[in-house]
């Protein structure tokens, strides 16, 4: 595995980081959390507390996180559901055959 040294910019910071992800990838991650910490900033949030601009940033993205999850949750239950109907409509069908041969 190789580990690249990438330097991204968050909220004015600097962070150097070692990691085996695509460079662009974490660019655009760091990227997101810059625009999520704006919006809290922008939200009113005292903007010498980095500390809390950054907790709150992280509840929303979190909370976006667990959305994205339930959603997906939702929609493997709803193919599931239609999988098994298919599946049960098929043995059916071929119970009909069998059983008119």
């Amino acid at each position: 595995m190789v580990l690249n040294n990438i330097k991204v910019k968050i909220s004015d910071q600097e962070y150097a980081l070692k990691t085996s992800a695509d460079e662009d990838y974490i660019k655009k991650v760091a990227q997101y959390i810059n625009e999520k910490m704006k919006e809290v900033e922008t939200a009113g949030v005292d903007t010498n507390s980095q500390l809390r601009i950054a907790v709150l940033a992280a509840m929303n993205i979190t909370a976006e996180l667990f959305e994205c999850k339930k959603k997906k949750n939702e929609v493997i239950e709803k193919v599931e559901a239609k999988a098994l109907a298919i599946s049960e409509f098929i043995q059916d069908k071929i119970s009909d055959i069998e059983s008119s041969n």
